[in-house]
C-alpha cells in the first residue's frame, strides 16, 4: 500500500490535510466576497495546495498561471493566456456562446479569438505592431470579467511564481494592467502567491509599486505539534495499528522542525519501509541522516553558490548561534566586520535560507541544518 495520499512529496489532496482551518476559512471567504488574496510563505510550505484545496470546496472555477522560470514579458504572458483559456474553458457552454460573446466584447479591438478542436484558443494579432505583453493580459482579463457578468458566475485566477513578473523589463506594466483589472472586478478574484518572500514583499507593499496594498495577505506558518500529533497517530494505527510513542512524535518534530514538505517526506519513508514495528527514535534518526547523505551533494552545489562570508555565518546559525552575531565576541569568533555580517543576514533572508523569529535567527529548512552540523565545523 503506498502512503503517498497523505504524506505526498508534491500537491497535497484532502487526506494529507491535518489542519490549515482558519487559512482555509479565510481564503474562502476571500474568494467569496471578491478580495484579492497574497499567499506568503518559505518554499514548499503548501500553497498551492492550500488554493487547491479551497477552490475545490467552494466549487469555483479556476485558471492557474504558474510563472516559474518564465524568464521575459512574452512567456509571461503566454501562461497568463493559458489560465484565462483554461477559465473559459471552465465558465463558458457551447462554442457558439463563446464566439458570440468575444465578439461583441472585442468589436472595437484588433484582437482576434479562434475556436479549435480542444476548446476555446486564444490568438491575440493586434494590428498594431507595438501592442505589448501588459496591454494583451489586460484586455484579455477584461474579456474574461466581462464573459463571467455575462454568465453571472464568479471564477478565480491563481499567479503563482508571482515575483517573476517584477523581474522582467516589462514587470511594472504588467503589474499594472493586473490592477487595473483587479481593482474593477466584481467577478473574478485574484490568488497570487510565490517563492521569494523578499521580492514579494517588494511587489506588493512598496507605495511605487502598481501592485501596493492590493491584497489582504495570509501567512501559512507551520502547523502545530498537537494537530501534526493527530494525524500521525491515526495513520500509524493504520499502518501498525499502534499510536507513534511520544518518544517518537517528539523525535519527528525535532528533526524536521514541522516544516510540511519534510514532515511529509520522513514520514512517507517511515510508513513505506519494511518496519515491522513502530519506528523508534533511532529509526527516525537514521532515516533522516539518510535524507542528509542523500541531498548532500546537491544541498552543496547550492550553498556553493554563497560568499565565503554567508556560508560561514549559515554554518554558525545552523551551530547554534542565533543572538547577537553583530556583538564583538561573535565577530571575532568568525573574523568577520559588523557591516559584513549585516550584509550576509540580509542576503541569506532575502534568499530564505535565514529568517528571524523575534529576535532569534534560524535556518528555514531542517535538512540543511542537518547537513550543515553533520558535515561542517564552525
Amino acid at each position: 500500500m503506498t502512503y503517498e495520499n497523505y504524506f505526498p512529496r508534491g500537491v497535497a489532496g484532502h487526506a494529507a490535510f491535518c489542519n490549515r482551518l482558519e487559512e482555509r476559512k479565510r481564503l474562502a471567504r476571500n474568494v467569496k466576497t471578491g478580495q484579492h488574496t497574497l499567499l506568503m510563505s518559505p518554499r514548499r510550505y503548501g500553497k498551492t495546495s492550500l488554493v487547491n484545496y479551497v477552490i475545490d470546496e467552494i466549487n469555483f472555477p479556476v485558471g492557474n498561471a504558474d510563472l516559474f522560470v518564465a524568464v521575459d514579458a512574452t512567456h509571461i504572458e503566454q501562461r497568463i493566456l493559458s489560465g484565462i483559456k483554461m477559465l473559459l474553458n471552465h465558465v463558458c457552454g457551447s462554442v457558439e456562446q463563446v464566439l458570440r460573446s468575444l465578439r461583441d466584447y472585442f468589436k472595437r479591438l484588433d484582437t482576434q479569438w479562434t475556436i479549435g478542436t480542444q476548446g476555446v484558443h486564444l490568438i491575440l494579432s493586434p494590428a498594431n505592431k507595438d501592442h505589448d505583453a501588459a496591454t494583451t493580459i489586460m484586455e484579455a482579463l477584461l474579456a474574461l470579467e466581462y464573459l463571467l457578468e455575462q454568465k453571472n458566475k464568479r471564477a478565480v485566477i491563481f499567479l503563482d511564481e508571482m515575483q517573476e513578473i517584477g523581474e522582467v523589463a516589462e514587470g511594472k506594466g504588467i503589474e499594472g494592467a493586473i490592477r487595473h483589472v483587479a481593482q474593477q472586478s466584481k467577478y473574478l478574484s485574484f490568488i497570487f502567491s510565490g517563492s521569494n518572500r523578499h521580492l514579494l514583499r517588494y511587489m506588493f507593499y512598496d507605495k511605487a509599486r502598481p501592485l501596493y496594498k492590493l491584497c489582504d495577505r495570509i501567512n501559512l506558518e507551520r502547523i502545530s505539534e498537537k494537530d501534526y500529533a493527530k494525524h500521525l497517530s491515526k495513520l500509524s494505527q493504520k499502518r501498525w495499528r499502534k499510536s507513534l510513542s511520544d518518544e517518537s512524535l517528539s523525535r519527528i518534530f525535532a528533526l524536521t522542525e514541522r516544516h510540511p514538505y519534510h514532515m511529509n517526506n520522513l514520514c512517507l519513508r517511515l510508513w513505506e519501509s519494511e518496519l515491522k514495528q513502530l519506528p523508534q527514535p533511532e529509526d527516525i534518526e537514521s532515516t533522516w541522516l539518510q535524507f542528509a547523505k542523500e541531498d548532500r551533494l546537491e544541498v552543496a552545489r547550492e550553498l556553493s553558490m554563497l560568499s565565503a562570508g554567508q556560508r560561514k555565518i549559515l554554518i554558525c546559525v545552523a551551530s547554534g548561534y542565533n543572538q547577537k552575531l553583530t556583538g564583538k565576541e561573535f565577530l571575532k569568533k568568525i573574523n568577520m566586520t559588523s557591516s559584513s555580517v549585516t550584509e550576509s543576514l540580509q542576503i541569506l533572508e532575502q534568499k530564505d535560507y535565514v529568517e528571524k523569529h523575534k529576535s532569534e535567527y534560524r535556518i528555514i529548512d531542517p535538512l540543511i541544518k542537518t547537513m550543515l552540523n553533520v558535515y561542517f565545523e564552525v
